[in-house]
């Protein structure tokens, strides 16, 4: 009987204490956690080919990240190569139907402005894609451009692509003019390339 009220007068003495010790801990706990459990301390961005780095998309105004894929022939592009040019980099995949409708525009905005230095990137993944059916659909649409293969889906995948088709123009300078996610209509592409082509 006497063991009862001993081992109840224990825990009285002894319930602040722990309460002390984990109101500390818990204190501590948010103090350091943002800093081990931040997103960007505890993933990096991830890095694109090429050595740069990009976690959003890239949003107007901003400097283009670097990045180098293989075309379908097996050259190697680099983007910041092409600095000094405008450049249209598309974002499309064989399957995607708006694509299918954007891509004729695409390719005569290319062969009406390739005189004035424009640079067409056009970016597919194998994520869902294969190359075999890049090459047909390259044919296809007589795609004479740059057809660039994002074998581990680091571009799309670091700026956060999501919907297909997507564009960017890129002014010479290596600046974003205009992003554009979804199809172009054949006057929204003219106004765009006005933003980045010379006059």
């Amino acid at each position: 009987m006497s063991e009862v009220p001993s081992q109840s007068s224990k825990w009285r003495r002894v319930l602040p204490l722990i309460a002390s010790v984990l109101a500390i801990v818990i204190g501590l706990l948010l103090v350091v956690r943002p800093a081990f459990l931040s997103p960007s301390a505890a993933t990096p961005p991830p890095a694109l080919q090429g050595g740069t780095t990009a976690d959003r998309m890239p949003q107007e105004g901003e400097a283009i990240p670097d990045f180098e894929l293989p075309t379908l022939d097996g050259r190697i592009v680099r983007l910041s190569a092409l600095r000094g040019s405008p450049v249209l980099i598309n974002f499309w995949a064989t399957w995607c139907g708006p694509c299918k409708q954007e891509m004729p525009l695409l390719v005569e905005q290319y062969n009406w402005n390739k005189g004035k230095g424009l640079r067409v990137l056009a970016i597919d993944t194998l994520a869902n894609d294969n190359v075999d059916d890049m090459r047909a659909y390259a044919k296809k649409y007589n795609m004479n451009f740059d057809v660039l293969v994002d074998e581990k889906d680091a571009v799309a995948g670091g700026w956060n692509v999501m919907g297909l088709p997507t564009t960017f123009f890129i002014k010479a300078d290596g600046t974003v003019a205009k992003v554009h996610v979804g199809q172009l209509t054949p006057d929204q592409l003219k106004e765009n390339m006005k933003l980045i082509l010379p006059n």
